[in-house]
């Protein structure tokens, strides 16, 4: 699928389009050599990360022309399954499960060549305009743990308030 310029691999999302899984672990692979938090990990730390992501099949791979920007990858949690994300955010990894309930979270954020205002705009406008959803914030170990709640572009601010209102976060200590 193409968006202002960029094409996008979401077999989710577009469940048509083809696309080729060797095609999308190269360029996921190329991304996180190029991430300065991820560039020294080990294959097998990236292939835990990464095959996950592939597999669910929920995820969008950003490009422009040949060259890779980005990917997201989501999950749809339930409110047990939201409660150990949150908790331990490498347990998704080991689930096979990633659209067991109604609770949207973004798993990856990736975008190491500095387009994520771009990846942003057409998660909010193409991909999910009217949907809310959450994110852990990766950085925790700098500013600390956040959670961060996204809308789409067709959602109202009053909509988004309703949402985290209805869908409070359940985690608890372990």
């Amino acid at each position: 699928m193409k968006f202002e310029d960029i094409d996008v691999i979401s077999p989710a999302l577009f469940p048509k389009e083809q696309w080729n899984e060797a095609e999308v672990l190269g360029a996921m692979t190329w991304l996180w050599l190029l991430s300065e938090n991820c560039k020294h990990s080990t294959v097998s730390d990236m292939a835990r990360r990464v095959l996950p992501v592939i597999k669910s099949r929920q995820f969008a791979l950003f490009s422009q022309g040949s060259q890779p920007l980005g990917y997201i990858s989501w999950a749809n949690l339930d409110e047990q399954s939201e409660a150990e994300y949150v908790h331990s955010e490498p347990w998704i990894y080991s689930q096979q499960n990633w659209n067991c309930g109604d609770r949207m979270w973004l798993i990856n954020w990736f975008a190491p060549l500095g387009q994520s205002a771009l990846i942003k705009h057409l998660i909010e406008k193409h991909l999910f305009p009217e949907q809310c959803f959450r994110a852990l914030y990766h950085k925790g170990a700098i500013r600390g743990l956040k959670v961060m709640t996204f809308h789409g572009k067709s959602v109202s601010k009053l909509e988004t308030q309703d949402w985290i209102k209805q869908h409070p976060i359940l985690a608890t200590d372990h």
